[in-house]
């Protein structure tokens, strides 16, 4: 009986390993910037041509190779990091099992051109699946340039496995920032089909978040440092206003490596509690000081996560630094600790008594009453929605049908809801549902043709996520129906050059930020439109919120297009607006 089990040849044992560490163009972008870093380069360039499928090349002035070392680093299991197994336990650098340039050769063309400081010629390597056809001297800067070619030539199942270049291109843009940011002692270069998408001198950490973020980080940005025995923190966390809907912008870095640690994460998501909405999250930069024995980056193929041996003690830690930020930097500055003249008071004399402070009603008043707001000079077009847009239809025409009085009585209850009442009952409205359900109307039935923009004097630049940028550029004609006028720049940021009136940049920002949330997350289970879903979305973020304490002429506004609107009980997320309360059912209440 023959033998059923035998050696793989090399050529099949690549390409299995390069299936683990090469799983798609931005994969080699990471390998190959590491390799950069463990070299000590100070600049690090990067190439790419048709989302990494035709080109990947990545040239730093680090020391180089010489002529034996450049051919055995194509080889499995070759690096200059490990000795022992002790070694595994002492790791600072990033790369070091080996397979990285093996597995890529395995799935490419690669071009290697590599000399050191003292060698006058460098080294040529060309490699093909693994097979060397060329290694010879050449002429070349001090460092090393790797191109890679033709990523996944001789395994085309992976190639039609990868997505669009845009989705293709966004990755290899996070793992560029990912890399970036942490490492702000080396200055970085990227050209993307030519064009220069960044360049980044070296700098401070902030400087770098600001450079690829954009210019509104610099006011949004607290630091965050502390330092205990088994860790030591250091980096940026952001304003408690200035959460995102999405965790696109949370980096946690160990010893300059980029990681993800959903437990950590969630010690500074826990320290934002009570400051935030719900299903909101915290940018955030954070770089962690651990000993390389104390953690084992060994667990994942790509390294991106990380065993802590103390990881209970750094969560709590994490916890209190967040905590400490935010009230240092956030709080601090928003206590006013001098004395309102309100509570200036006379102090008693030796032998007065003290009188008790009386509060004068008048027990006849009814909120209610007409006489309330008699004083209310309405305007039948007035944009009674504060900076929101909104015309509004005649209060008196809208309520000829549903109510007794030609102007309805409305007052405010806990700064949440607008109570107002018919001839036999009374009705309890939720202002931010119904804020929601007047703006999806008007957004929904709106006249494209007929919208207006404000030109902005200067450009508001803005960088947006890597996941948010490919998203936004497959929407760009829906929100120019809208009033936004977007252009896509060479550095992968846009600058928001017109916005729909009353709003301004920032919020311009924001409300895009939003719409691209709730394209991927609608609370709508039925598919709709990418229009209708724009018109949730700018529904949902310039609708009054509760806890907004209206003037009566707003609340006034908001009855009056409630009940003109194309369904006054259910908002366009479908949740009650209103609950009506009948005299008979109040009667009952009280027995």
């Amino acid at each position: 009986m023959s033998n059923i089990i035998s050696i793989l040849p090399p050529n099949i044992s690549n390409q299995i390993a390069a299936g683990e560490v090469v799983q798609r163009p931005a994969s080699v972008v990471k390998e190959l910037i590491e390799n950069a870093i463990d070299a000590k380069a100070t600049h690090i360039q990067l190439i790419i041509k048709d989302a990494g499928k035709t080109l990947i090349q990545v040239i730093d002035n680090g020391f180089g190779m010489n002529k034996e070392d450049a051919l055995i680093s194509f080889e499995r299991h070759a690096t200059s990091k490990i000795k022992t197994s002790d070694d595994l336990f002492r790791l600072t650098t990033m790369g070091f099992r080996g397979e990285a340039l093996a597995s890529i050769a395995a799935i490419s063309h690669v071009e290697m051109k590599t000399r050191q400081e003292n060698q006058e010629l460098g080294t040529l390597i060309e490699m093909e699946g693994n097979i060397c056809k060329n290694n010879s001297p050449i002429a070349c800067e001090k460092g090393t340039s790797i191109s890679v070619k033709n990523l996944f030539f001789n395994v085309p199942a992976r190639r039609n496995f990868l997505k669009s270049d845009i989705v293709e291109n966004n990755h290899i843009l996070e793992e560029f920032i990912r890399t970036a940011l942490i490492n702000n002692d080396i200055a970085f270069t990227y050209y993307n089909n030519g064009k220069l998408i960044h360049k980044l001198e070296k700098q401070n950490l902030k400087k770098r978040i600001i450079d690829i973020f954009g210019k509104s980080y610099n006011e949004r940005l607290l630091p965050i440092e502390e330092e205990i025995e088994a860790v030591k923190i250091s980096g940026f966390i952001i304003k408690a206003e200035h959460v995102k809907k999405n965790k696109s912008e949370q980096y946690f870095f160990v010893n300059n490596r980029f990681m993800r640690n959903p437990y950590l994460a969630n010690s500074v998501d826990r320290a934002y509690q009570g400051l935030t909405q719900e299903k909101t999250y915290p940018a955030f930069f954070i770089h962690l000081k651990v000993k390389p024995e104390n953690i084992d980056v060994n667990i994942h193929p790509t390294k991106t996560e990380i065993k802590f041996l103390d990881d209970k003690v750094i969560y709590a830690v994490m916890y209190a630094a967040t905590k400490k930020s935010l009230g240092q930097f956030t709080l601090a500055n928003q206590l006013d600790f001098t004395l309102d003249k309100s509570f200036e008071f006379t102090p008693i004399k030796k032998g007065e008594n003290p009188t008790m402070p009386r509060i004068n009603i008048n027990p006849d008043y009814n909120p209610f009453e007409k006489e309330s707001i008699k004083n209310i000079e309405y305007k039948t077009k007035e944009n009674l929605f504060e900076n929101k847009g909104v015309n509004v239809f005649s209060v008196e025409e809208s309520f000829q049908s549903n109510y007794s009085n030609p102007i309805p009585e409305v007052i405010q209850a806990l700064n949440k809801y607008i109570l107002t009442k018919t001839k036999n009952s009374i009705i309890v409205i939720n202002q931010e549902r119904a804020s929601q359900r007047i703006l999806f109307d008007k957004f929904s039935a709106m006249d494209f043709e007929d919208i207006s923009c404000q030109q902005l004097l200067f450009p508001y630049n803005h960088f947006f996520s890597p996941t948010q940028t490919t998203e936004l550029l497959g929407l760009l004609p829906e929100i120019r129906k809208y009033g936004f006028v977007i252009e896509y720049q060479k550095d992968g940021s846009f600058n928001i050059m017109a916005t729909p009136n009353d709003i301004n940049s920032e919020d311009a920002q924001i409300i895009l930020e939003d719409i691209l949330y709730e394209l991927s997350d609608s609370e709508l289970n039925t598919p709709i439109s990418k229009t209708l879903k724009i018109a949730l979305s700018m529904s949902k973020r310039l609708s009054i919120k509760e806890g907004k304490q209206l003037k009566d002429e707003e609340m006034l506004g908001i009855v009056g297009q409630l009940f003109s609107s194309s369904n006054c009980e259910i908002s366009p997320f479908g949740k009650k607006i209103l609950h009506k309360l009948d005299m008979e059912e109040i009667d009952n209440i009280f027995g």
